[in-house]
């Protein structure tokens, strides 16, 4: 592997970390404020949708639509964006952080002022545009946001070292065990600042770290 490729895979790896943090981070947010809302695990909004709707209640299941169609939407502008950057080496991630800086800026700005339904369809959004830019740690591929499937690979990956004497497998283990302890800390994290600091702060400490991180890749020489 070239040295430029070695050092934008280290980038990408610090990225994906601050990543996994933030979307636990969030979720705890969106959780604790939005009444059960998740902005990254859709599989749990499914459910809660599909439940809320054979209840009988369509407009308490509206929340999670929202935030279900933000997260495609996301998904799919973040694909575009990296298609359109993709020659612009480890310089694109100065861009895709900026572009998510100034996002969160405006829901932080915008989020005492707007419904469960808009801060569900913004911050899916935002959590499928996560997913699609970063989802790296070293050499292992990680959902920053959904830990399911991070969990299947983390035991599928442990028994292979364990029984097949396979340490690459072992290595990705400690890799995936690492991106779900960072998830989990964003998780607690973020619930106390919920519950000791009030609902509004996540948000703004979410545009704020993502700032800091942008002027650390500014200052970065590859």
């Amino acid at each position: 592997m070239l040295q430029h490729e070695i050092d934008q895979n280290k980038i990408l790896t610090v990225l994906t970390a601050f990543s996994t943090f933030l979307m636990g981070f969030i979720d705890a947010y969106t959780f604790i404020t939005q009444n059960g809302l998740f902005a990254s695990a859709q599989t749990g909004n499914m459910v809660v949708l599909a439940a809320k709707l054979f209840e009988g209640n369509p407009w308490e299941a509206f929340t999670h639509t929202a935030s279900f169609i933000g997260f495609a939407l996301g998904a799919f502008l973040g694909q575009g964006i990296m298609e359109f950057f993709k020659d612009h080496n480890w310089k694109k991630y100065r861009i895709y952080l900026l572009i998510q800086a100034v996002f969160l800026f405006i829901i932080a700005c915008i989020q005492q002022s707007v419904g469960s339904s808009m801060i569900g369809l913004l911050l899916g959004l935002l959590a499928g545009y996560e997913l699609t830019m970063f989802r790296k740690i070293k050499s292992t591929n990680i959902n920053n946001g959904i830990m399911t499937g991070n969990t299947k690979n983390l035991m599928n990956n442990l028994y292979l070292a364990i029984f097949n004497k396979d340490e690459e497998a072992l290595r990705t283990f400690f890799t995936l065990l690492l991106g779900v302890g960072i998830f989990m800390l964003g998780v607690g994290s973020g619930t106390v600042i919920v519950l000791y600091f009030g609902v509004t702060l996540n948000l703004w400490l979410a545009f704020l770290i993502t700032g800091l991180f942008y002027i650390w890749l500014l200052f970065k020489r590859v």
